[in-house]
């Protein structure tokens, strides 16, 4: 019995996933030949996880009517590098959690850091959506840009372009830059329930789309095919609250 069917329920939005699992790998199982993965593909892997994990993260705690803001720097007082930008944005959430507090809201965010190979410098944030002043009084390095969101509580496309940055960053920088993306300490997990199937029950069910009341299925989120990664059959959807 080889195969997993999950469910992570984070948000709006559930995901459905069925997959090989090397930890119940049964013998005679058939699999597509596949080759140990180049450094390229192994980055593309890791990126792609991380995407997951940052997907799920978002649509876990924020929502519609929240912001997505893009934060720049005065080119006559734009930071170094990421660990500069890192000591400042250390300052900024700290100022901005007590501004919060004054109000009684409570601060979440999540932010990455830009560095650009021309030397453009951006902090990117999905955050509690707020008065735009508190924003302007944390921030006085240079531009503001703030997006309310309005995806239905998806924000996969967010995550993407996130870890983009943070991968664009340490291609200018040329080298790691420790986290790929910064979290506030209070954001809540997906939950997430897996269960073992067997690999005939999985080919029975392959492309089925399970329905959920109240749901509607994401048919941009499909995706089935072959890993990469394992060499094996996977299937996957996303589906999301109507309403």
């Amino acid at each position: 019995m080889p195969y997993m069917f999950e469910v992570c329920v984070a948000g709006n939005t559930i995901e459905v996933t069925k997959y090989y699992s090397v930890r119940y790998h049964s013998k005679g199982e058939k699999r597509e030949k596949k080759e140990i993965p180049s450094s390229e593909a192994q980055k593309r892997i890791n990126q792609r996880n991380a995407e997951t994990k940052l997907r799920r993260i978002l649509n876990s705690n924020f929502h519609d009517g929240d912001f997505l803001v893009r934060l720049d720097f005065y080119k006559a007082n734009a930071p170094n590098g990421s660990e500069d930008m890192q000591e400042i944005m250390s300052k900024v959430t700290r100022q901005l959690r007590n501004e919060f507090r004054k109000v009684g809201q409570e601060l979440k965010y999540v932010y990455v850091k830009e560095i650009g190979p021309r030397g453009g410098r951006h902090i990117h944030m999905v955050m509690s959506k707020c008065d735009i002043d508190i924003i302007r009084k944390v921030w006085p390095y240079g531009g503001i840009h703030v997006d309310p969101l309005n995806t239905k509580g998806q924000y996969g496309k967010i995550a993407a372009y996130f870890i983009k940055y943070a991968a664009k960053t340490e291609e200018t920088e040329g080298k790691l830059i420790g986290k790929r993306w910064y979290p506030s300490k209070n954001l809540e997990k997906p939950k997430i329930i897996k269960k073992v199937v067997s690999a005939n029950e999985f080919r029975k069910k392959a492309t089925e789309l399970t329905k959920y009341p109240g749901y509607q299925v994401d048919f941009d989120s499909v995706r089935n095919g072959i890993s990469d990664y394992t060499g094996y059959e996977y299937f996957s959807y996303t589906l999301i609250r109507a309403g």
